[in-house]
């Protein structure tokens, strides 16, 4: 598994330091390719949620 983007959007930029946070993580294996989003007003909370989504997915996909 690898990761193949890591994309950042502030959502509602206006709010300022309390604008949203959305990271967009595309990662693939040697079968397929997936995408998993993570949301918070902290840009390395949404990368973690992102990140352990696309694990996840690969684990449930491989059927461990």
């Amino acid at each position: 598994m690898e990761l193949i983007d890591y994309k950042v959007r502030i959502i509602n930029e206006s709010a300022g330091t309390a604008a949203k946070i959305r990271v967009l993580v595309e990662s693939k294996d040697r079968e397929r390719k997936w995408g998993t989003v993570g949301v918070s007003d902290n840009v390395i909370e949404a990368s973690w949620q992102a990140v352990v989504d696309s694990f996840i997915y690969k684990l449930v996909k491989d059927g461990v």
